[in-house]
């Protein structure tokens, strides 16, 4: 079984699962796997290959996993096609044989879609990326971090406050 990463740009990595169990984070020790994005946990999420099955299990990250959109608890068990979401960075399980058939020898397989989008460009395979894959940038991967969320919120607020602080004094009588 090999797990196929991909970020946001459409750089695709492919990792073999060579001791069962792989653990991905933004800070992977031990031969895991990096991602590095603000909204991955250091420690993310863990693949399990056991009896010829692979499961996914969130470690209590703060963004949580998606399985095909659908944010897990616990341990999940995964089929081929299934999409795993994990920050910015779509991930999928394939079978060794699979990737020949599907791709052709050495080209990293497609990834299943997860939203149509007819207007969007298509994305061209990328070649395999040895290293971890680089962080993704823009204003979505920010905008949407839960502590950039609150701390709009608590400036909206104390903005709100301010401004009725100030009418309140300027129409109080002397």
């Amino acid at each position: 079984m090999k797990l196929v990463v991909e970020d946001e740009a459409g750089t695709r990595t492919i990792v073999p699962f060579t001791a069962g169990e792989i653990t991905v984070g933004r800070r992977a020790e031990g031969g895991g796997l990096r991602l590095a994005d603000r909204d991955v946990s250091r420690r993310h999420a863990r693949f399990v290959q056991a009896n010829g099955m692979v499961f996914v299990e969130d470690l209590g990250s703060l963004t949580g996993t998606r399985v095909n959109g659908e944010r897990i608890s616990g341990r999940r068990r995964l089929r081929e096609g299934d999409l795993i979401e994990i920050g910015g960075y779509d991930l999928a399980v394939l079978p060794d044989d699979g990737l020949a058939e599907v791709a052709g020898p050495g080209a990293p397989p497609p990834l299943p879609e997860t939203r149509p989008a007819p207007d969007a460009p298509s994305r061209a395979a990328a070649p395999m990326v040895p290293e971890p894959l680089p962080l993704p940038r823009g204003d979505t991967a920010r905008a949407r971090h839960p502590a950039f969320l609150a701390l709009a919120f608590l400036a909206a607020l104390l903005a709100g406050a301010l401004a009725g602080y100030l009418v309140g004094a300027a129409t109080a009588p002397l």
